[in-house]
């Protein structure tokens, strides 16, 4: 019974895939911002350990806090190291929250925009977990970091403009980031991911279980529907609902997983003649900072990640 973490961070398309393409872009400064126009106490912080293991889990209470105000996320506001920090931090927050929502760790944690292998992400493995593997189509945006405990129980099966693909014990999983000129046309998503399961199918390695990541659709049945017609299976959203509380939410919930909680791009996708889910949780787009030595919300990306536990 794996369990999978994904979320996409917000970085451009710059070719140089260091930390810099991913520091307080556009659509991250839109997400803190919106979140921050509600200002009651809302995000809940987990205890961690920076000396042990990110998967391990911590006991102990959560905090509830309140968002960083406006503006704390805008472009300069923030190093490099800063913001890498704070990328490191939600890393380990992951773990923590994925733990209590399934009381099991997390197996594989994929992060979507970031390239692993660039030197500037290496301390991702103290904070995700070692390197199981990345794949860059040259931009960071187009990029893939995939993390565990134990990386020797992962296979990448294969990679391309989009997606990258990961067997974690017989669970065929593959993780997106669609590119926007084909995510709202049903005929060329639908070639996005037939061209995905034919490369597995090829390798022998079987037909897509499961999709996870940033899909940019424009429905909410979109995804489930063009992966059904690629792979002649029936596909489903792992989380049907219009709206999401995520794992590290009290008592506030959403109608998006985007900036402003408007659509729902970031979405599980499950191929139903092989997969059960066991459980599915969110995660927001926000980690915990320190502003003059209170604990505060700030959001380090777009995407809400998610959390899911499945069998085959």
């Amino acid at each position: 019974m794996p369990t999978f973490a994904y979320q996409s961070i917000n970085s451009n398309a710059s070719t140089n895939r260091g930390v810099s393409a991913s520091n307080s872009q556009h659509f991250t400064r839109v997400t803190h911002n919106h979140q921050a126009t509600h200002q009651d106490p809302w995000f809940l912080v987990m205890p961690t350990a920076e000396s042990l293991e990110p998967h391990i889990p911590i006991h102990g209470p959560a905090q509830l806090v309140a968002q960083a105000p406006q503006g704390y996320m805008a472009k300069g506001q923030h190093s490099n190291g800063q913001f890498l920090s704070m990328i490191e931090g939600k890393a380990r927050q992951t773990h923590q929250h994925l733990y209590r929502s399934f009381r099991k760790p997390c197996d594989l944690l994929v992060y979507g925009e970031m390239d692993g292998a660039h030197s500037e992400w290496d301390s991702m493995q103290q904070h995700a977990g070692g390197l199981v593997g990345s794949s860059s189509t040259g931009k960071a945006c187009n990029s893939f970091s995939v993390h565990a405990a134990n990386t020797t129980q992962h296979q990448i099966l294969g990679s391309g403009m989009g997606w990258i693909a990961v067997k974690t014990g017989n669970v065929n999983a593959v993780f997106v980031h669609v590119p926007n000129s084909i995510a709202k046309s049903e005929g060329q998503a639908t070639l996005f991911y037939q061209n995905i399961n034919k490369h597995l199918l090829q390798q022998g390695h079987g037909a897509i279980d499961l999709v996870m990541g940033d899909t940019n659709q424009g429905t909410n049945s979109f995804t489930p529907s063009v992966i059904s017609r690629a792979t002649s299976n029936i596909f489903r959203d792992a989380h049907p609902a219009n709206e999401m509380t995520p794992s590290d939410s009290y008592q506030r919930s959403f109608s998006g997983t985007n900036s402003t909680a408007s659509q729902k791009y970031d979405v599980a996708v499950y191929n139903t003649a092989t997969i059960k889910i066991v459980n599915v949780d969110y995660i927001s787009q926000s980690t915990v900072v320190n502003i003059n030595g209170a604990n505060k919300a700030a959001a380090i990306t777009d995407h809400m990640g998610i959390f899911i536990d499945v069998t085959k």
